[in-house]
C-alpha cells in the first residue's frame, strides 16, 4: 500500500477509536454502569464526567501524529482525575490506560518517560481504587500493562526495521542513479573521443591531400589523380569506422563491440600518412604484444593522435614502440626541416587532453608532450600484464630516417608548399 494512502488509513482508524472510546464511555455513564454496587465513574456528577470522557478520548485521534502529546496528556489527566475523585472500573478507563501505553511504546519519540508517565498514573489510580484488594489485583493492572508495552515494543522494532531498509533502498536507488549518470558521462566522453580521433585524422589528411592535388593538377595529371585517391580511401575509412561507432551506439551487437582500431592496424595507418606526405620510421617489434581490447585501442589512437598533429604542423616523424616488463612505451617525435616554426600553443588542444584522458582509463601516463630543439615529443605509458621480458630504453632505438628511402609517388613539391604554408602561419595550435 502506497505511504500516503496507508497514512490515510490509519488516520481515519485513529478517529474511528476515538470515537467508540468516547461512545463506550458515555455509554458507561448515562447508562449508570456499576460494579459490585459502585458506579464506575465516582466521585464526579455526570456533566463533569461527560467533558471529561471527551477530554480523554478525543485526542486519540491523533495518536500517530503527535503521539508524545498524546500520551502525556492522557497519563496526566488520568493521574489527576484518579488522585481527585478516585480510582473507579470503568471498562472505558482500562481500555484507554492500554491503548494509551501501546501507542507511547509504538510511536512516542520519548517512551522511556512515556513508561514512566503510564506507572505513575496506574499506580494512582489503584491506590484510589477501593476495589482493588491485594497484591494480585495491582499484579493483574501491571500485567495487562507490560503486555501493552511489549505489543507497542514490536510494532516500533517493525517500524524500525522497515525504516532502516527504506533508507537503504533510496541510498541504493541514488547510488544506482549516481552509477548510471557516471556511466553515461564516461560513454559520451569515450564517444566524444572517438568522434575526435576518426573526424580529426580523415580531416587532415583530406586537407593536405586537397592542398595538394590543388596545386599538382595544373602540372601533373597523374600525381592529382593519385592525391583523389587517396583521398576517398581516408573518407571511406573514416565513414567505416563512424558507421560501427554509430551501430555500437544503436543495438549493441558483438560486432559492433569489437575495436574500432588496433596496434595491428598500425602499419595501415602509417601508409596512409606517408602517402599524405609525411615521412614517417616506424620502430617496433616484430610480433606486438596482444593487449586488452581498451588498451589496444588507447595505444592505437595515441599514435594516431601524435601523427595527425604532426601531419599539421611538421614534415618527418618517428614512431617507436617498445613492450617493457609490464607496460608498454609509446614514442612519436616530429622534426621540422629547415625554416619551419613551431607553433606558438603547440599540445594545448583537444588532441593532447584526449591522450591524457584516454591513458587515464586504462591507467597509463602521458610522461612528454614538449617541444624539443627541433619539433614535438610525445612519450606515453600504457600498462601490461608483468612478463618476464628484459628491459630496453628506447633511446636504444635507431629509426630508419624514411625521408632518404626513396618517395616513391609521393609528391615533394606538394610538401614543400605544406612547409612552406606551415612557416606562415605560426598560430595553427594542436
Amino acid at each position: 500500500m502506497p505511504g500516503r494512502v496507508l497514512a490515510e488509513w490509519n488516520r481515519w482508524r485513529d478517529v474511528a477509536l476515538a470515537l467508540a472510546m468516547c461512545a463506550m464511555g458515555q455509554y458507561e455513564l448515562w447508562s449508570g454502569s456499576t460494579y459490585d454496587g459502585a458506579a464506575v465513574w465516582p466521585g464526579g456528577s455526570r456533566a463533569f464526567y461527560t467533558v471529561l470522557i471527551v477530554a480523554l478520548t478525543v485526542p486519540l485521534a491523533w495518536r500517530r501524529r503527535w503521539p508524545d502529546a498524546v500520551c502525556g496528556f492522557v497519563f496526566a489527566l488520568l493521574a489527576v482525575s484518579c488522585a481527585v475523585l478516585g480510582g473507579g472500573e470503568a471498562t472505558t478507563e482500562f481500555v484507554l490506560f492500554v491503548v494509551t501505553a501501546f501507542t507511547a511504546t509504538a510511536y512516542a519519540r520519548w517512551p522511556t518517560a512515556q513508561a514512566a508517565a503510564a506507572l505513575v498514573a496506574g499506580t494512582i489510580h489503584e491506590l484510589r481504587d477501593p476495589h482493588v484488594h491485594g497484591f494480585s489485583d495491582a499484579v493483574w493492572s501491571l500485567g495487562m500493562l507490560v503486555i501493552a508495552w511489549l505489543l507497542g515494543w514490536a510494532v516500533r522494532t517493525r517500524q524500525q526495521r522497515i525504516g532502516a531498509l527504506e533508507s537503504a533502498a533510496r541510498v541504493a536507488e541514488r547510488l544506482h542513479a549516481e552509477q548510471v549518470a557516471a556511466a553515461t558521462a564516461a560513454e559520451r566522453a569515450e564517444i566524444a573521443r572517438e568522434l575526435h580521433d576518426i573526424v580529426a585524422h580523415a580531416v587532415a589528411v583530406i586537407v593536405i591531400q586537397a592542398q595538394a592535388g590543388e596545386r599538382a593538377l595544373p602540372r601533373d595529371t597523374a600525381l592529382a589523380a593519385e592525391v583523389l585517391e587517396t583521398i576517398e580511401t581516408s573518407a571511406r575509412s573514416a565513414l567505416v569506422e563512424l558507421r560501427r561507432l554509430l551501430t555500437l551506439l544503436t543495438d549493441g551487437s558483438e560486432s559492433a563491440l569489437e575495436p574500432l582500431a588496433s596496434l595491428t592496424r598500425l602499419p595501415d595507418l602509417i601508409a596512409t600518412f606517408r602517402a599524405a606526405g609525411l615521412d614517417v620510421a616506424y620502430d617496433a617489434p616484430n610480433a606486438l604484444p596482444t593487449l586488452p581490447p581498451t588498451a589496444d585501442l588507447t595505444a592505437y589512437r595515441i599514435v594516431q593522435q601524435a601523427l595527425t598533429n604532426t601531419l599539421q604542423h611538421a614534415q618527418a616523424a618517428r614512431v617507436a614502440l617498445r613492450r617493457d616488463a609490464g607496460r608498454l612505451d609509446i614514442l612519436v617525435e616530429d622534426h621540422r626541416t629547415t625554416g619551419s616554426t613551431p607553433p606558438e600553443h603547440h599540445g594545448a588542444g583537444r588532441g593532447l587532453i584526449g591522450m591524457r584522458e584516454r591513458l587515464a582509463l586504462v591507467g597509463g601516463e602521458l610522461l612528454e608532450a614538449a617541444r624539443t630543439d627541433d619539433g614535438f615529443r610525445v612519450h606515453a605509458t600504457i600498462p601490461l600484464e608483468p612478463t618476464e621480458e628484459p628491459t630496453v630504453d628506447l633511446t636504444e632505438y635507431h629509426a630508419v630516417d624514411l625521408a632518404a628511402e626513396p618517395a616513391e609517388e609521393r609528391a615533394a613539391e606538394p610538401v614543400e608548399d605544406r612547409a612552406e604554408e606551415q612557416a606562415a602561419t605560426p598560430e595553427t595550435v594542436r
